[in-house]
């Protein structure tokens, strides 16, 4: 699929995925569009795709989400081994294709005789899943029209694959989700379609394989077509290798990473009798999603559909894992705060252990309902691991403690606590409740990059009384630092310093900053960019919100209303700092027709300038920095021929490779 065709996809994908968010919303008796400006976005997604299935899709059908579906045949699970040995025999010299064993949600997203997707559906137990069709309509990443290769007429597809949450979109929502692992199934275990648009917007979908199924007259889903059958479709396409069907999956529109190099053939003997050290090294791959493990599959399709499958686990392919390094110790305490949403959190403080070469002193206990289940108190002995995560996590309890933890009942504000779901909250209005305060300022700050202050000096010139709105922060003078413990002169006016020169802030930085529901910073630099001036913003209304793709009604009403009670902070704030208008869209259309404009370029090896300066530089002129070498680069920056992974890449898929005297030209034009 070329770079044009992409971005008409995601055009259309975004134009449908709104089109269903006020269909479902006027089945739900909540319109929020006139029937004019709806049956125009109709209009324009029936010139770009007549054959959309959002077309098609009437409201209550789609908030059927609790019915079952049978998986035919059944989506299994995989044999599994954790013994690097193992690997050159089960390959057995045979050509093998290596992937991720990607660290989210298995699906089954099926596509009609028609060629348009029908429904969409988890894993479930293998044989039976949840519908989950409402959902996968509003994921932009998944194709819902297919053209499907010359000669496969009256054949329908079910792909199969995993949806996960790519990591670095994962910031603006972690206040909603403790991990992207939880993230995937929190969302789609929503009944409330429209409050999960704006990350299912966001999540990925990794296909792995697919099931084609030819009309029959006695089955009404069609009959599986075996590899022979499959091959007789079309030559070309003939799939009697795993690695064509995912090169097919590739060309109908779905991500594979065959682009950026996670899934790839081995197939060579040399490079077969070194798997075990090509296994290996594929763990340190740079991407953008969490992995479980690897998974080797025979290439040959034939001869995986030969070996058929245990009522488990096909017998063609198998996952390589990693033991995740854990240890056993003691719950010491439990420990509680409140978050700027006023959800409680809770982590543990435990003996001091080693894990993955770090002394480990806590580790989170994720929610209310985990202590409660698990029976986690003081006391007790328990089992964590860091696996991949940056926090240790509990896993599991080994020895029960003497005494029960008992849940507290309220905040330490003094208000009840309300349980929603797994979590409790701080029943006090917001920005009433002093804990829930603390968090915001602690943010603030750190969404400012406000050097020097921490979270406990926060809490310190809390305590002293000179912080109790985001503007007591530029009111600070040396002296006033200098009245809390630890705070010599120096670092006093260092922290003066760094508060001092951030009084001209960016209208996305700043609207971040304040903290608001549904206010990440990916959210408030679309807010931004469209409505450019913080007067603007101010008065915009929920619905003009709501025309954006990604903001569902009750989204876009959370992040007026949150707005809206953070006007007295904002205007103490104008006191002391300058919001600056946002002008990316001047800028983007200033550079439109700039040589570099939309270009995804990767930078190695040694520059005369810090590379930051020329990440700036691309950006203001519409280009993308990528961190590896991908199908997608148009252009490595490079100074001198290397070895580099990177270097090596780019030559291998004949990617021009500029000098940063040829690039600073570019940039100049």
């Amino acid at each position: 699929m070329s770079d044009r065709e992409s971005q008409k996809s995601l055009k259309t994908e975004r134009l449908a995925s709104q089109i269903l968010l006020y269909k479902e919303l006027y089945y739900l008796g909540r319109a929020a569009v006139s029937d004019e400006a709806y049956d125009a976005l109709e209009n324009e997604l029936r010139h770009l795709d007549p054959n959309h299935p959002a077309l098609n899709f009437v409201g209550y059908e789609m908030r059927e989400s609790a019915q079952k579906v049978p998986h035919r045949p059944a989506m299994l699970s995989l044999a599994k081994t954790y013994e690097p040995d193992g690997l050159a025999e089960f390959a057995a010299g045979r050509p093998i294709v290596l992937s991720d064993k990607v660290d989210g949600m298995a699906m089954a997203v099926e596509f009609g005789f028609n060629h348009s997707m029908t429904r969409a559906s988890t894993r479930g137990s293998g044989t039976l899943g949840e519908d989950v069709t409402a959902h996968v309509m509003h994921v932009l990443s998944i194709p819902k029209q297919l053209r499907f290769p010359d000669g496969w007429n009256d054949i329908r597809l079910e792909i199969r694959g995993e949806m996960y949450f790519p990591i670095n979109e994962f910031s603006p929502f972690s206040e909603r989700f403790d991990s992207y692992r939880n993230a995937v199934p929190g969302t789609f275990g929503r009944k409330e379609v429209d409050e999960a648009i704006d990350v299912l917007n966001v999540l990925k979908f990794r296909a792995y394989d697919f099931i084609a199924f030819r009309k029959s007259e006695t089955e009404t889903e069609g009959e599986v077509l075996s590899v022979r059958e499959l091959s007789k479709l079309d030559i070309k396409n003939s799939c009697q290798t795993y690695f064509q069907k995912l090169k097919l999956l590739q060309t109908l529109g779905f991500e594979t990473g065959l682009d950026e190099g996670t899934t790839r053939l081995i197939e060579v003997q040399n490079d077969l009798s070194n798997l075990q050290q090509i296994a290996l090294s594929s763990f340190g791959l740079n991407r953008d999603h969490q992995i479980d493990g690897l998974v080797l599959r025979l290439n040959d399709e034939l001869l995986f559909e030969a070996l058929g499958a245990t009522s488990h686990h096909p017998r063609g392919s198998l996952a390589f894992k990693q033991e995740s390094e854990s240890a056993v110790t003691e719950i010491l305490a439990v420990e509680t705060s409140i978050g700027r949403s006023g959800k409680m959190t809770f982590r543990a403080q435990v003996k001091p252990v080693q894990l993955s070469g770090a002394q480990i002193s806590y580790a989170t206990l994720h929610n209310a309902e985990f202590i409660r289940s698990g029976g986690y108190a003081e006391g007790a002995l328990v089992r964590i691991t860091r696996s991949g995560e940056v926090i240790p996590s509990i896993i599991g309890l080994e020895k029960a403690a003497a005494h029960p933890y008992v849940l507290p009942d309220c905040c330490p504000c003094g208000y009840p606590l309300t349980p929603t779901g797994p979590d409790l909250f701080c029943s006090r209005p917001e920005l009433s409740c002093p804990y829930r305060d603390q968090e915001s300022f602690l943010y603030f700050a750190q969404t400012l990059e406000i050097a020097g202050l921490s979270d406990k000096t926060v809490a310190k010139l809390r305590e002293a009384g000179l912080l109790n709105t985001p503007a007591d922060f530029f009111k600070l003078t040396v002296d006033d630092v200098l009245r809390l413990e630890g705070f010599a002169r120096r670092s006093a006016e260092n922290l003066v310093s760094s508060i001092q020169q951030k009084r001209k802030i960016p209208l996305a930085v700043f609207l971040a900053a304040l903290g608001l529901k549904r206010g990440g910073i990916v959210k408030c630099r679309e807010v931004a960019s469209r409505f450019m001036t913080l007067e603007k913003v101010l008065s915009a209304l929920p619905d003009e919100l709501a025309d954006e793709r990604g903001w569902a009604g009750k989204s876009a009403t959370d992040f007026v209303e949150s707005l809206q009670s953070r006007r007295g902070w904002i205007r103490e704030l104008l006191g002391f700092v300058t919001v600056e208008p946002d002008t990316s869209a001047t800028e983007k259309l200033k550079f439109a027709d700039h040589p570099l404009s939309g270009k995804n370029l990767c930078i190695t090896g040694s520059l005369s300038q810090p590379r930051e300066i020329y990440v700036r530089q691309l950006e203001q002129v519409g280009a993308k920095v990528a961190g590896a070498v991908t199908a997608k680069t148009n252009f490595l920056v490079c100074n001198e021929e290397s070895g580099s992974a990177k270097y090596t890449q780019a030559k291998k898929l004949g990617i021009p490779v500029l000098t940063e005297e040829q690039l600073a030209e570019m940039l100049n034009r």
